[in-house]
């Protein structure tokens, strides 16, 4: 055999070899991809480092970004403010209550929104300005047959020994994320709530949704499903109703007489006092108009009402 022969033959040999070292390493890369975008949700709040960009709006628009519960009434406002000649505020997605201070803390944003009390090292130097306190709903799909639960019953549905409602459908919990202002709100009030619902986290019983949108949107196309809301009114094209607690129903004069126990605080926070644009929006959001979209939504307005000094 010539010396020609054995090159040859060595590269014929050496070519599957490499045909297959190359097949599997782009198996291997396309098998990353895959893990590293599958992995588990990753809702924009919980990724390191993602914050909204000012550099998508102009130079003198105020800008606002926080909790997913405060945006369909804020961006409401902020049409209604911009319809009045203003500039036009821009409302980013939502990053969360913690997405939206983190975000203020690194002058990303001019106003953090917020739908939770602010944590102690949250409060300094920070301007908390409170504008609506909203109902938080136990939703359901409107297949659910019941009209009502109390305590015991929402405790049961939740660490899951309540299998069905009193059809005998089958009972399908949707639950927030950690750390949800509804969730918060519904544990204030509910002793063990914040235990069953932290154990069912744990257990991965059910499926977790990450906003508001998206927990509409899970409810209308789940029979049986129930959820927490806190966003304003529910849509009233989608098949979902809230049900009563203890036969009190969540309706904004319930929650001004003191009879429904469950709601939240939506609020503005500024890094120190207001500005003259965000101070000029605000008091907007505190006039005649802005009160009644406030109502629209079926939220109760806070502020000088409730207290609080106007900016």
């Amino acid at each position: 055999m010539t010396s020609s022969d054995l090159h040859r033959r060595d590269a014929v040999t050496r070519w599957p070899m490499l045909v297959a070292a190359t097949v599997l390493a782009a198996l291997a890369l396309v098998a990353w991809m895959v893990l590293a975008t599958t992995a588990g949700p990753q809702p924009v709040f919980a990724r390191r480092g993602v914050a909204p960009e000012r550099s998508h709006a102009p130079d003198d628009a105020l800008v606002l970004a926080g909790s997913g519960s405060n945006l369909p009434l804020t961006r409401a406002l902020a049409a209604a403010y911009a319809g009045q000649g203003a500039p036009p505020p821009v409302v980013h997605t939502s990053v969360g209550s913690s997405g939206g201070m983190r975000a203020l803390g690194d002058g990303a944003v001019d106003v953090a929104l917020v739908s939770r009390p602010l944590h102690p090292d949250e409060r300094e130097h920070n301007a908390y300005v409170p504008y609506a306190r909203v109902p938080v709903y136990i939703g359901v799909h409107s297949s659910v047959p019941d009209v009502s639960l109390d305590a015991d019953a929402l405790l049961a549905v939740y660490d899951g020994s309540r299998v069905a409602w009193k059809d005998g459908s089958r009972v399908i919990v949707l639950q927030r994320e950690p750390g949800d202002s509804s969730h918060a709100a519904i544990a204030r009030r509910v002793p063990r709530f914040e235990e069953v619902n932290e154990r069912a986290y744990q257990a991965r019983r059910w499926r977790v949704i990450y906003d508001d949108v998206g927990m509409n949107d899970a409810l209308a196309s789940t029979e049986g499903s129930i959820g927490l809301l806190g966003a304003g009114d529910i849509p009233e094209h989608l098949p979902i109703r809230a049900l009563a607690y203890d036969n009190v129903r969540p309706t904004v004069e319930n929650i001004e007489l003191g009879a429904y126990p469950f709601h939240k605080d939506l609020a503005f926070v500024t890094r120190g006092e207001p500005d003259a644009r965000a101070a000029a929006f605000f008091r907007f959001v505190y006039s005649p108009e802005g009160q009644q979209i406030i109502r629209e939504f079926g939220c109760m307005p806070l502020g000088v009402a409730a207290g609080e000094s106007s900016p």
